[in-house]
């Protein structure tokens, strides 16, 4: 089966996806959820970065934060379509426009790629808190009604609308938990998550990653800052644990495999913990011994920083600790944190805490 995934759109996909808006013209087809490349075609570099900078921006009755993604197929690398997604509407898109624009290029259409891609969009729109999309199409286009209604879109409006798309248009609610919950079928369709740096790769673990994962979770010097070493139900029970975070948040600790000999070496990810009685957005971190003091922490730390402050609305990201665990806050200061505070608690006696300010990091 084929499977998808959503991109950022980056530099060495310029080629790409000037070839993508150009079949539109060639086919004369309409082109929705671009992000408005279609008007910087000589201009990629540009619309790169007014795409960044919508990622942050306060929204105005003329402009709004919004996520532009490419839809691309795994097996060939293939953009297959794109998507928007406004973070937060004013009034005027509040009318006409919406969360989402989507669209799947001409010569791909009619297999099913819209479906994933709105079930993504709605997996972002998840993370981001948005608890109802509000999308529309034109009467007259329904096979772009039929998706949203393909995910439990409610139509509350049938109007002409004789200001925007001179047509009759067609408005829809869908509840975000509810769609992603009951059409849980499509991902089977979306590729693994996958973080790339220039040494690691990061992605999900699986019960494959036992045996590597317990040579960093069993070594009593590499936990002496924990409460305990685990033993084999613990590493199991902490794969499993992570499983379930990638479906109920889209993040959790993923496998750190070093690239150069397809290893794992440790973990690495975004996870929700209670930090003096608040539940906030963590970094954490965890490398084998024999492979400490090369940088890796820092490395994979640095990338889900980066991917977090792009993929997330958290306003700030933690990394906390035992106070005596010098080297995982070294690592913490090392990304751009920077000390936050210490309070006691019954586990490590005190525990030390580090955050970044998505200000901070966007400088």
């Amino acid at each position: 089966m084929e499977r998808l995934y959503l991109e950022v759109p980056g530099i060495a996909r310029k080629d790409d996806a000037i070839d993508y808006i150009k079949e539109f013209y060639e086919y004369g087809s309409h082109i929705n959820g671009s992000g408005g490349l279609d008007s910087h075609l000589d201009r990629y570099e540009e619309w790169l970065q007014k795409t960044e900078m919508r990622n942050t921006m306060q929204p105005t009755e003329e402009r709004v934060p919004a996520r532009t993604y490419f839809l691309v197929r795994e097996d060939d690398g293939r953009i297959i379509g794109m998507i928007n997604i406004r973070l937060t509407l004013n009034q005027r898109l509040s009318k006409y426009g919406g969360h989402i624009g989507y669209s799947i290029r001409p010569t791909e259409r009619g297999k099913g790629y819209n479906n994933v891609n709105l079930y993504l969009g709605l997996k972002v729109c998840n993370r981001y808190g948005i608890k109802t999309v509000f999308m529309d199409a034109d009467l007259d286009n329904p096979a772009s009604w039929k998706t949203m209604e393909a995910f439990g879109g409610v139509r509350i409006r049938e109007y002409f609308d004789d200001e925007d798309a001179h047509c009759t248009v067609v408005d829809y609610n869908i509840d975000t938990e509810k769609a992603l919950a009951e059409h849980a079928e499509y991902e089977s369709r979306v590729a693994d998550f996958r973080l790339e740096t220039d040494r690691l790769v990061l992605r999900p673990m699986t019960t494959d990653d036992f045996d590597a994962l317990y040579a960093v979770y069993a070594d009593r010097d590499n936990m002496k800052h924990y409460p305990y070493t685990f033993d084999e139900a613990r590493v199991r029970e902490w794969i499993e644990r992570n499983r379930d975070r990638y479906q109920k948040y889209g993040f959790g600790l993923w496998a750190v495999c070093r690239k150069d000999i397809g290893e794992v070496i440790g973990d690495c990810g975004l996870t929700l913990q209670n930090i003096d009685g608040e539940l906030l957005p963590e970094i954490g971190y965890h490398i084998r011994a024999d492979e400490q003091r090369k940088g890796y922490a820092k490395e994979a730390a640095a990338a889900v920083r980066d991917w977090a402050f792009r993929e997330t609305s958290y306003p700030a990201l933690y990394s906390y600790c035992k106070y005596t665990n010098v080297a995982s806050y070294k690592t913490a200061e090392a990304i751009g944190m920077r000390f936050d505070r210490e309070y006691p608690d019954e586990v490590n006696g005190t525990t030390h805490v580090s955050v970044i300010r998505r200000e901070e990091a966007c400088k």
